[in-house]
Formats: C-alpha cells, structure tokens, sequence
C-alpha cells in the first residue's frame, strides 16, 4: 500500500506541474527506436511474468524534437499499459507510419480484451478506468494515460486510442517533426 500512495502522489504531482505550465521541456533531437528499447529493456520482467512479446518496430533513424526524459514517460506508460491489458501469452508491439505533414506517428498496440467504443474518449480523463475491477489487479493510478495526454499536447501533438472490443487497442501520438532545439513550457 506504501508503494501505491507514493506512485500516486508522484503521478498528481506530476500532472498537477504539467497543468500548470510549471514543467519546462527541453527539446532536443530524440531518437525514438533508442528511447522505446530503453522502455522495453525497464519492463521486461513484466513482460516476462505475463508472457508477453514485445516487438520495436520502430525505424532506426526516426527522431523528433523533445523532452527525451517526457517522452520516455509517455513511451513506458503506453507500453506497460499495453502489457499489463494485453492477453497473457500475447503481443505488443511499438512502430510508426512514415514522417508526413511535418508530423510523425508512433502506435503502441496490443493484442487484449480491447476498449469500448464509450470509454475510447476517456481513458485520457484523470483516474479514469474501463475495468474498474479489474483495477485492484493490474495496480496503477489511473492517471498514466493523463499524463501521456499531457505531456503529448506539451509537445504540440495529439494522443488517441482505437479499440475494437475482443481484438485489442492502438494507442497513436503524433508529434511534430519540427525544427531541432528549442524550450518549451507545458500547455
């Protein structure tokens, strides 16, 4: 319980700063491929203990301009998310579409019980949860996806969900591929 309240307490922290413009990102070129390993290498127990493969299938050279600290947030609540509510002995996996419109898309999918069509809108939504019985088993605050929203706007992109109810969800951001550094506030 002592684990719990602290992550939640650094989740309302967290996005309580990132509301309130409080947290500065400093954009600087990130390599998106390099980020998610790192993101996988962190949750491979996880994975592991739930039998899940995890695939990067994101290209080699795709940067964009970012918080690397920030998006490696985003990265590790997406795909924790997309192992711990995939199917056990499953997968997920992490790419992108092609660069276009100044714009990169990145998807985080998996292969789970999926989302409904109501609750797509507000999974982004602050302690929000689909399952709420199924919350006490998985854990978490119900603010990671909050988070990414934020942290994703932050960045001048936009964050949704796709779900087709008993084949699973594709969690997209896209963010721009704009010009190298800069500072940014939060939204």
């Amino acid at each position: 319980h002592a684990d719990r309240l602290t992550y939640l307490i650094e989740d309302l922290l967290t996005i309580s700063r990132l509301e309130s413009g409080q947290i500065v990102m400093s954009r600087q070129p990130v390599g998106l491929r390099e980020l998610a390993q790192r993101v996988l290498d962190d949750l491979q127990s996880l994975a592991m203990e739930k039998q899940v493969t995890v695939e990067n299938l994101l290209p080699p050279d795709l940067e964009v301009p970012g918080d690397a600290e920030r998006l490696q947030q985003v990265l590790f609540n997406l795909i924790e998310n997309a192992i711990k509510y995939g199917r056990r002995e499953g997968r997920a996996g992490i790419g992108a579409a092609e660069p276009a419109d100044g714009k990169v898309r990145v998807w985080v999918r998996d292969d789970g019980a999926g989302i409904p069509a109501e609750a797509c809108e507000r999974v982004f939504e602050r302690f929000y949860r689909v399952d709420r019985a199924r919350a006490r088993e998985t854990g978490g605050t119900g603010l990671g996806l909050a988070i990414v929203k934020h942290i994703v706007q932050a960045h001048g992109g936009k964050v949704w969900v796709e779900s087709e109810l008993g084949k699973g969800a594709t969690f997209f951001l896209e963010l721009p591929a704009g010009p190298g550094p800069q500072a940014v506030a939060g939204p």
